[in-house]
């Protein structure tokens, strides 16, 4: 007859293999004494490669900091000191794959019959998700902030700007009226401070465009109809570049409900960048496909591409790589996108870039 004990240990097993928190057991050595399915999932290794790879904590976890540094020092190992019982701990693990996910793990220790500490249990909460919408949730608050100061600051320096322009060509009138030694000098002069104000309008209205986004007017329209008309404005820009356009629809084209100027303005952001970066010229390759009730759209350039350390910075806004950009482009053309429901990532390629668009369908 099956004791209560063993009854006992039969169900914690249980519990072990269905929990969705990985556990994992290890002794002073790192050793790992015990390894749930769960953690096999959160680091996609198993128990039978540990046994068999005789790997210790550090090899299993790959931890690290935030600013990626690795964790030479296991975070639950002070718990053999006897400095506490318990202590909790988030970090940044790389699995097997060479994924990153972000894990919270409270550590606590197991004693013998002669109160000695003999293990530590880690419990492990894969928490990359909430993580991601968490930053996500201050982008968003945080934009929606400064698309409130940008319409301020538009509005602000619009009006002295246009005066000062006005002034400035005044003085420029005033200079060619008298034959003087420094007439050349002091036409350069007021040519830097125009074309200056001009950089400075031109920030005031993107700020503007910016602060307005978010502001839809949708009615339905053919995708393939906004295309038509992309191509119309962008073929001369192309041509002058040396970039040659393909375009790929689909046979049968979808109604979608959207704010067709802001799509377009959307669109045209990303796709003028990119003939922009391809100074040598080279091939835009734009994609439209359907998937279940989302329209994807991907745009693929032959560019340089885009440096890794900056790959999460592109669509920040007043981020920008390019001579004389304000970095407010691609801010603007996520803020539409988003606004409509929709989803824009990039992509790095062996050999350019790719911006994928996903836009609802209903």
């Amino acid at each position: 007859m099956t004791s209560i004990t063993e009854n006992k240990e039969s169900l914690q097993e249980i519990a072990l293999q269905y929990l969705n928190d990985g556990v994992f057991i290890f002794d002073k050595d790192r050793k790992i004494i015990l390894f749930n399915p769960a953690c096999e999932k959160i680091v996609g290794i198993t128990k039978e490669e540990i046994i068999k790879n005789d790997y210790n904590c550090l090899d299993i976890f790959n931890c690290h900091s935030s600013d990626g540094l690795c964790l030479t020092i296991c975070p639950g190992l002070d718990l053999f000191e006897e400095k506490r019982s318990k202590i909790a701990r988030e970090y940044l693990i790389r699995t097997k794959d060479g994924k990153e996910k972000w894990v919270i793990t409270n550590y606590s220790i197991i004693k013998s019959w002669n109160n000695r500490i003999e293990y530590v249990v880690g419990v492990m909460r894969d928490i990359t998700e909430e993580k991601l919408f968490n930053e996500e949730l201050v982008r968003a608050k945080t934009l929606s902030t400064l698309g409130q100061y940008s319409n301020e600051l538009a509005h602000e320096i619009k009006n002295p700007l246009n005066a000062i322009n006005i002034q400035m060509s005044l003085l420029e009138r005033e200079i060619g009226k008298h034959n003087l030694s420094s007439t050349k000098e002091l036409h350069e002069v007021v040519k830097v401070v125009k074309e200056e104000i001009e950089r400075l309008n031109k920030l005031a209205k993107d700020c503007l465009s910016f602060s307005k986004s978010g502001d839809l007017k949708r009615k339905e329209e053919d995708i393939g109809q906004i295309f038509e008309e992309l191509l119309s404005l962008i073929n001369p820009h192309a041509g002058l570049n040396g970039v040659n356009i393909h375009l790929r629809m689909l046979n049968s084209c979808p109604q979608i409900l959207v704010d067709k100027d802001k799509l377009k303005q959307a669109l045209l952001n990303i796709i003028i960048n990119a003939i922009d970066v391809m100074t040598g010229g080279g091939d835009l390759n734009i994609s439209i496909s359907r998937e279940e009730s989302y329209l994807n759209i991907s745009i693929k350039d032959t560019g340089p591409g885009v440096p890794d350390e900056q790959h999460d910075k592109i669509f920040d806004l007043f981020y920008s790589t390019k001579s004389g950009g304000t970095g407010v482009g691609l801010a603007i053309t996520k803020n539409i996108i988003h606004a409509h429901g929709g989803n824009i990532r990039f992509k790095k390629l062996n050999e350019g870039a790719e911006f994928i668009i996903e836009l609802p369908l209903s």
